[in-house]
């Protein structure tokens, strides 16, 4: 009996699907692409098996490699094993140097040896990748999400840079419609540097929000969400305690100022005093108490005059001024 021939869906290997389905993505330059493998990579039984033997077979189209590539790197960044990412890029980059997003795949590697050149290295990979790819909000994330890890690490924040991560995310939020929730956490931890507590903690919440719970990455993005959430609520501590510690100085300083106004007028008392004292002991008796007189209604108006800023008691300084006003002005009244 003749056999009934076999359709060709049923004859396809499941590589040979998978090979089909990479083959149908997008160009890897469109945004399109990293959802497309997205979906790819989500809808495999074992997908880093699947993929590297894809990618191990010279035979295949270069976009078809580059793409089981891409998404054997996603896989092995998501479960955040960065030793075999590093390793497999290394092993297999340098055939798609061709490739825009190479770039963020040296950047990743960068990023996660920790050291700040490796980071500041990170950074200009993923600027590099951000002008070839504009219009791939993935892309123009990563850069402001490296640019403010950057930042958040540096003794001093570079406005020109905050800016470009301002930009960037901003940028990728209008590329996606609004719609991707860890872009939203990006920008929280931007506004948490620019000291915009409040605008950063309902940025983290938007993200929240936004965050996919039926994603294999949801309890990661979540804690990672809640991370940012402290870091926000230490920031603001920070912010405040270094306020504390501003006001601390300048009124010590304000201190000091005045300790050395007062050791001058002290000075000055002193040298007023002395002066006094010789012409007083040259004089007759009469002038010289009119002298001593007049010497000790001058201090108390100088030092009424001095407390006078600080003093809480204002009748405490007029009564002060008076008494001086009396010793200065009786003695002639006296006289005469």
């Amino acid at each position: 009996m003749a056999r009934r021939p076999v359709g060709r869906g049923s004859r396809q290997s499941p590589r040979a699907r998978l090979v089909q389905r990479l083959a149908a993505l997008p160009p890897a330059t469109t945004p399109g692409f990293s959802t497309g493998i997205r979906e790819v990579v989500e809808s495999l039984s074992d997908p880093e098996a699947q993929l590297a033997d894809v990618l191990r077979s010279t035979r295949h189209p270069t976009d078809v490699r580059f793409a089981a590539l891409y998404g054997w790197l996603l896989r092995l960044r998501r479960e955040e094993r960065y030793a075999e990412y590093e390793s497999v890029l290394r092993q297999y980059g340098h055939e798609f140097e061709q490739e825009p997003y190479v770039y963020t795949f040296h950047a990743i590697v960068a990023r996660n040896r920790g050291d700040a050149s490796s980071l500041r290295s990170a950074v200009e990979y993923s600027r590099r990748a951000a002008e070839l790819m504009p219009d791939v909000a993935g892309v123009v994330h990563q850069l402001a999400a490296f640019l403010i890890e950057y930042l958040e690490r540096s003794d001093s924040v570079v406005e020109a840079e905050l800016r470009e991560a301002e930009r960037s995310v901003d940028q990728a939020i209008a590329l996606t419609h609004g719609q991707i929730g860890h872009y939203f956490e990006t920008r929280a931890r931007i506004l948490a540097i620019r000291g915009d507590f409040g605008a950063a903690r309902a940025a983290v919440n938007q993200a929240i929000e936004l965050e996919p719970r039926t994603t294999r990455d949801y309890q990661r993005r979540l804690t990672q969400y809640q991370t940012t959430r402290i870091r926000i609520e230490l920031l603001q501590q920070r912010a405040y305690w270094r306020r504390q510690q501003e006001d601390n100085r300048r009124e010590l300083t304000d201190f000091k100022a005045q300790q050395l106004q007062l050791l001058g007028l002290l000075a000055a008392v002193v040298a007023f005093i002395a002066t006094t004292g010789n012409l007083a002991a040259s004089a007759r008796w009469p002038d010289s108490i009119r002298l001593i007189e007049g010497m000790a209604g001058s201090i108390i108006i100088v030092f009424a005059s001095f407390t006078l800023a600080s003093s809480k008691s204002v009748w405490r300084v007029l009564f002060m001024y008076l008494v001086g006003g009396v010793l200065l002005v009786v003695p002639y009244l006296v006289e005469g």
